[in-house]
Parts: structure tokens; C-alpha cells; sequence
């Protein structure tokens, strides 16, 4: 077997592979989306370094925590009926989507080196407005994903999905916060 031949078979062997680097791609192209989108950023002004983050903590960290949270669950949902999808989504829904949600605020601002206060501030701030548009947004895409999608490929269809969600993501976490931290606003970090 040849070399090349044994490197694309790795996303086939390896499900995670595949989605670290679906997530590697998707990623930062939604930061540059968003950034055209509500500001015509150009190409060579897009903002380089904050694209540079979405895809770090897209690839190894959304991704890898992705991954396991469908492999866990799909022990328990063997079945492939309408049902069992819109129940999973349901329970996906509130019981990851939350926790992905103020991981992803939280994260992305460590990323960008904000003291931690900030951190946990923009996750209360963006936290509940990012949740009420993801709980119409993501039980819809997952009722899908868990009923007509097989297991192999599931990660590349949110991956794709993702793409959507990422870039609204990326305009709420584009939003100045209000909610500064009292060190913020004296200056000490």
C-alpha cells in the first residue's frame, strides 16, 4: 500500500481524524465569514490571528469533545427510528449544548489571553442568547443528523451544520461585552 493511499484512508480508520480536520477547515473560515458578513472584511483584512484561534480550539478542542460526546451517546440510542433521533437531540440539547456553549466562550477568550474574569463574564453575558437560538437551530440539525445519517459520517454532517452555527457563534462572540469585571474597568489584570 502506498503512502498516499495509507494517508486518506486515515479519516476513513480514524472518525476523529476526519472531524478534527473538517473542524480545522470550517472553523476559521467562519471567523473570516462573519467578519465579511457584518463588516465586508476583505480576504487580506480579515482578522488572522482570531481566525488562527477558531481553528486551534475548533480542531482540538471542540472536535475531540465532540467526537466522544457521540460515541457515549450513541451506546445508548441503538435504534435508527424517528423517535430515538428526536429524543437524542432533545437530551443532546440540554445536556451537552450548554456545556459546549460556555466551553466555547470560555475557551476562546483564554485563547485571546483575557484575564479570567473577563473569561467567565463573557460566558454569562453571551451564555443565554447564544442558548435560545441554539435550542430551535441544533435539536432540528440533530433530529436529522441521528435519523438519517449514518453513524461514520456524523461528525462530517455537524461539521457542516457547525459551519452555520459557527458563524453566528463567531458574530456573538464578535459583541462587545458590557459586562466588564471590576479589575477590567481599574485596569489590573
Amino acid at each position: 500500500m502506498s503512502l498516499v493511499t495509507k494517508f486518506r484512508n486515515l479519516p476513513v480508520k480514524f472518525p476523529l481524524i476526519r472531524g478534527m480536520i473538517s473542524y480545522a477547515v470550517i472553523w476559521p473560515t467562519c471567523s473570516i465569514v462573519q467578519e465579511y458578513i457584518e463588516n465586508g472584511t476583505t480576504i487580506d483584512n480579515a482578522d488572522w490571528p482570531r481566525a488562527c484561534r477558531f481553528g486551534i480550539f475548533g480542531t482540538f478542542f471542540m472536535a475531540p469533545v465532540f467526537y466522544s460526546w457521540m460515541k457515549y451517546t450513541g451506546k445508548f440510542f441503538k435504534r435508527k427510528n424517528l423517535r430515538t433521533a428526536v429524543t437524542r437531540a432533545v437530551i443532546e440539547q440540554v445536556t451537552y449544548s450548554p456545556l459546549a456553549m460556555a466551553y466555547f466562550f470560555f475557551g476562546m477568550s483564554v485563547l485571546e489571553m483575557k484575564p479570567l474574569k473577563t473569561c467567565v463574564n463573557e460566558v454569562k453575558e453571551k451564555f443565554w442568547p447564544t442558548y435560545k437560538v441554539g435550542v430551535v437551530f441544533w435539536p432540528t440539525a440533530q433530529t436529522i443528523n441521528f435519523y438519517f445519517v449514518s453513524e461514520k459520517n456524523r461528525i462530517v454532517f455537524v461539521s457542516v451544520a457547525s459551519f452555520v452555527w459557527t458563524i453566528f457563534m463567531a458574530h456573538m462572540k464578535a459583541k462587545r461585552q458590557t459586562n466588564k469585571s471590576l479589575d477590567e474597568i481599574k485596569g489590573i489584570d
